[in-house]
């Protein structure tokens, strides 16, 4: 069985070189730079999870060609993060053929090219980094949104053999359908491998997590601050008819509501023996600082009584871990992510 000891309090490293929009070199090199990873040991993390952008390192015009120029930031990150103590979970975020945001354009799991380029990389990725030890983990894929889970269930068994036909105690980090679902945890494929590490993600409720989220029309339109906890039926405005899975009516959205949503993982824990990583949960900068540490206390509470790692999303953009200067907003707010006094 895999162990998570340092893969336990972490952050990712998103918008830097995944998901950057038309940013470039100016952008990668100030954006996440080596202070930056020893200040999130000096606050308690034991790992860093790094989303990356393939296109980062390979044109679509010259597949299995990768470029120097931006595999040099995903060798600083390692670099860096060794050098201040801590673990890095490599995670490919835009894979050849597939994104979360991609919908009808993804063809990864029905073109064969697609998965010869994304079991390519992953090849690559791991002669490249085949000195590296515990300290790196490989996470296959970000959030896969399919129709059923049989073509990831393929795939990802055949990069893992990939990978381990190279290094084969590299630790291998692989999350179910629709975004990385809890609720899809029971229907990813149980490998015996032991260097197998399995992940979700956490966003519940989104209401909360993703208040006045400019990206989402239904929480961009619903104007009302959300605080944590909250009574279901103060946002009747927005929930309207529909009442969410663990959710009632006059009842309250608190911890009991968090461990009802992450119920299935501790089925998944029990039934299987397998570890797991919680690889992104957060509460978006829109929220009040004292909403987002209760939520953020209480997922971290949640999680250590379960022996599941975690790495908040995201630790510039999205949550107020730190502030658009790059500046600690809230020290309960680190507090809370790591939980170190």
């Amino acid at each position: 069985m895999p162990k998570l000891d340092g893969y336990m309090a972490g952050c990712n490293l998103g918008h830097w070189i995944s998901q950057y929009g038309r940013k470039g070199p100016e952008h990668f090199g100030t954006y996440i730079t080596e202070p930056d990873f020893v200040r999130m040991k000096s606050w308690g993390c034991d790992h860093v999870r790094l989303p990356v952008d393939y296109f980062l390192f390979e044109d679509d015009e010259k597949p299995g060609v990768y470029r120097e120029d931006g595999l040099c930031y995903i060798d600083s990150a390692l670099r860096w993060a060794k050098g201040a103590g801590l673990n890095l979970v490599l995670d490919l975020h835009h894979a050849p053929g597939f994104f979360f945001g991609n919908g009808a354009k993804n063809d990864l799991f029905t073109n064969r090219e697609s998965q010869k380029r994304f079991l390519a990389i992953w090849e690559f990725f791991a002669e490249r980094y085949a000195a590296e030890g515990d300290n790196l983990r490989f996470e296959l894929l970000n959030e896969l949104v399919w129709e059923n889970s049989d073509p990831w269930n393929a795939l990802w068994q055949e990069a893992a053999e990939v990978i381990h036909g190279v290094t084969p105690e590299r630790g291998v980090i692989v999350g179910p359908n629709r975004w990385n679902s809890v609720g899809e945890l029971k229907n990813l494929v149980v490998s015996d491998d032991p260097h197998l590490l399995y992940t979700f993600h956490m966003y519940e409720p989104h209401l909360f997590t993703h208040q006045r989220a400019s990206w989402e029309p239904m929480n961009a339109a619903y104007r009302t601050p959300v605080t944590y906890p909250f009574a279901f039926d103060d946002h009747r405005a927005y929930y309207g008819d529909w009442i969410p899975e663990h959710m009632e009516r006059g009842g309250m959205v608190d911890r009991a509501y968090l461990e009802r949503v992450l119920a299935p993982a501790f089925s998944f824990i029990e039934k299987t023996g397998k570890p797991l990583y919680l690889g992104e949960y957060g509460v978006i900068a829109n929220a009040d600082d004292d909403s987002a540490v209760r939520w953020l206390n209480d997922v971290a509470d949640i999680c250590i009584a379960h022996g599941i790692g975690r790495a908040v999303w995201s630790y510039r953009g999205f949550a107020r871990v730190t502030d658009e200067n790059n500046e600690v907003a809230d020290e309960r707010i680190i507090r809370a992510i790591t939980r170190m006094e």
